[in-house]
């Protein structure tokens, strides 16, 4: 037994001594860092994998021995957002968030030097105007008041002049007007915001406009709809210079849910069946309590004034909904209605509003849902 186990300690030992001997004599070397970020351990480096102390980021990775690997870095990208009196806020500064983080040169562009109002509030001076504007990789243009009507043609021809020598032209809801009219979109795909699609189809009919996608990609010109989809775009843009992988890491770190091209579309959502019906409900009810749904389903809640006559309600709200674009038929009690609706861009679906006795209050539920429901994995 003790021969036994003195062989056991021996191997032990022996096989601790090798592996040892192997890490310090490895032919790699591993050294961690925390990312060049500006807080107080920049660059300081670690002995183990983890997440800085001071700014929360991963550390980052160097490797002795692998002096003699091909590199394949990418040059650092350059990213100009365009700045005009009344641009939407988040228009200009959800995509500068993400080209920040990112990694990118983010500049601001202007007609001229003078401050603009971005939103109601805010006052931005751009960097460069249109006579100094270095070259960049993307050109980035918001939507707002002025871009949907009104249009600055000095904008327009700017636009035009610098589309030759530009890598990606990308709009932001309504700055797909624009894009059209500098002659940009013409022949591709592309988007707006949900409710000016009609006047970007109607107006620019050499356009294939899309109203079932957050953002359009034909390589060279990126547009998206409304408002927060132009961060969902920026990452479309992010991952066309540095991969898709790079752009979730990035989404990742900013703790944002990038929804792809055809995830949660404004026009899509179930909720269009119900939409005005919605509103007009609402003026008799005390309470809005609850808002939930996707592109296939959508229930509104409400708590009904408790003064509402409930015979003349159901009778006013039914010949509304007779009134929608698209009414098939519907059927109708005391404490009910069901409907049957052909919507433009949602097709054959089914409106429901049921009066409820909860407690001490009277609730009204105001359904909706497709009859062929769809799906949001398209690609």
């Amino acid at each position: 037994m003790r021969v036994k186990l003195i062989c056991i300690v021996s191997m032990f030992l022996f096989n601790a001594h090798s592996q040892s001997s192997l890490f310090t004599n490895s032919k790699y070397n591993v050294e961690y860092y925390c990312p060049p970020c500006g807080c107080p351990d920049d660059d300081k480096t670690f002995q183990s994998p983890g997440v800085c102390a001071s700014c929360n980021m991963a550390y980052n990775t160097r490797v002795k021995g692998l002096e003699n690997k091909p590199t394949n870095t990418s040059p650092r990208r350059a990213a100009a957002i365009l700045l005009f009196d009344y641009a939407d806020i988040m228009d200009v500064t959800g995509p500068m968030s993400v080209f920040e983080h990112a990694g990118f040169n983010v500049v601001t562009v202007a007609k001229d030097e003078n401050p603009k109002r971005i939103g109601r509030y805010t006052d931005l001076t751009p960097d460069y105007t249109f006579l100094n504007l270095p070259k960049v990789d993307v050109i980035v243009v918001p939507g707002g008041g002025p871009a949907e009507r009104n249009q600055d043609m000095d904008i327009v021809n700017w636009l035009k002049e610098k589309d030759k020598s530009t890598d990606t032209m990308f709009s932001v809801c309504s700055g797909a007007f624009y894009l059209a009219l500098a002659g940009i979109l013409d022949g591709n795909e592309a988007t707006t915001f949900a409710s000016l699609i009609p006047a970007l189809r109607e107006q620019f009919p050499q356009i294939k406009v899309l109203n079932n996608v957050k953002y359009s990609n034909n390589g060279h010109v990126i547009t998206s709809s409304g408002l927060s989809s132009g961060i969902d775009a920026s990452f479309e843009v992010v991952a066309k210079y540095y991969g898709v992988g790079g752009a979730q890491d990035i989404a990742n770190h900013m703790e944002y849910p990038w929804k792809r091209r055809n995830d949660y579309v404004r026009t899509q959502l179930a909720d269009n069946y119900i939409i005005g019906i919605n509103n007009l409900i609402r003026r008799f009810a005390t309470k809005y309590t609850y808002s939930e749904g996707d592109m296939n389903e959508w229930e509104y809640r409400f708590i009904l004034w408790s003064e509402v006559d409930k015979k003349a309600f159901i009778n006013l709200v039914n010949a509304e909904i007779e009134k929608l674009d698209g009414f098939l038929k519907s059927k109708k009690g005391k404490t009910f209605i069901k409907a049957e609706i052909n919507h433009k861009d949602l097709k054959n679906g089914i409106i429901e509003l049921n009066i409820l006795k909860k407690e001490n209050k009277t609730e009204v539920s105001l359904r909706a849902k497709r009859l062929r429901p769809v799906s949001s994995s398209k690609s």
